[in-house]
């Protein structure tokens, strides 16, 4: 089952590229999202390739055909690989989702490129596969809605992270004896 998105994200690629790559951002997107249990198994960056590698319970909508496959709670491993950025500032890479115990697994390819405006496009294609001969496309179909699911929902989190940092920061008011000139007391 094909799974993918295209996104614009309001910032520079550098600007996206580190939000989607720093552990303490991913961290605080993965539980924003209900995930929990996050341990960052690696975290690599050799010239400008970067390797991340995570572990966490992440919630899934089970149907009631799968109930005896899947639990509401399932622990995945997810790997994502950037390469460096070509002359263009185009990165591409590869992601991988498995979830221990569930005979589903989910990968695919990652790009990140500039945009218009000082904008990322950010396009994220895949495939979920299933091991099981006879539920195998029924099953590989539902997990896909939630890996669907998710990609928006990420989607949205680097949205609203991206808007939060361009904000300017509110500058606290100053008291009237905190504004009185030196020496003026």
């Amino acid at each position: 089952m094909k799974v993918g998105s295209t996104h614009r994200y309001a910032a520079t690629p550098d600007v996206v590229f580190a939000m989607m790559t720093t552990p303490a951002v991913l961290t605080e997107k993965y539980t924003a999202l209900g995930h929990r249990d996050l341990r960052m198994l690696e975290h690599t960056d050799h010239l400008g390739e970067v390797s991340l590698r995570s572990q966490r319970s992440v919630p899934m909508e089970v149907p009631g055909f799968a109930k005896r496959l899947l639990a509401p709670m399932n622990t995945v491993e997810q790997r994502d690989h950037w390469c460096a950025p070509d002359a263009t500032n185009v990165r591409t890479g590869t992601w991988e989702v498995v979830a221990k115990g569930v005979p589903v697994s989910a990968g695919g390819t990652l790009r990140m490129a500039p945009g218009p405006g000082g904008t990322t496009i950010v396009e994220i294609n895949g495939e979920v596969k299933c091991s099981l001969p006879l539920l195998g496309g029924k099953l590989a179909s539902s997990v896909a809605g939630d890996v669907q699911r998710t990609l928006q929902a990420e989607e949205a989190f680097n949205d609203g992270y991206l808007a939060a940092r361009k904000k300017p920061r509110a500058r606290a008011k100053k008291s009237p004896a905190q504004r009185a000139p030196r020496g003026a007391t």
